[in-house]
């Protein structure tokens, strides 16, 4: 089985419930013909892991193919902000990508007058 790092899904969610869920593409989603739930058509990415094809349990980030908007998705779960959806999605991948880096081994040492009791 190849696993991939990118690939074609959905995310879908009832409105105001504060989440979406990722689908795989042709996964059927029951309000789809209700017309209550947020349906987002796009690409899942996972940069640093990769998944087998028909998995949903993906963290990475998502890219809506209408708006070319991104949101981030954990474990097949994207937050959304419940009053305002808009604010979760941004335009640039780099407003949800956050670099640490491990330098080293930080040491803090105390200054000033050492006194010596005697």
């Amino acid at each position: 089985m190849n696993y991939t790092f990118e690939k074609k899904a959905k995310l879908v969610g009832k409105i105001g419930s504060g989440k979406l869920w990722l689908l795989n593409i042709t996964d059927d989603w029951i309000h789809d013909q209700y017309g209550d739930s947020h349906i987002y058509y796009g690409t899942i990415h996972s940069g640093n892991q990769a998944f087998h094809p028909v998995s949903t349990s993906i963290s990475g980030y998502f890219q809506d193919e209408d708006t070319g908007l991104w949101i981030k998705v954990k474990d097949g779960v994207a937050r959304l902000d419940p009053e305002n959806h808009h604010n979760s999605w941004k335009t640039d991948i780099n407003e949800l990508v956050k670099i640490s880096i491990n330098t080293g081994v930080y040491k803090k040492y105390k200054t000033g007058a050492v006194l010596l009791a005697r």
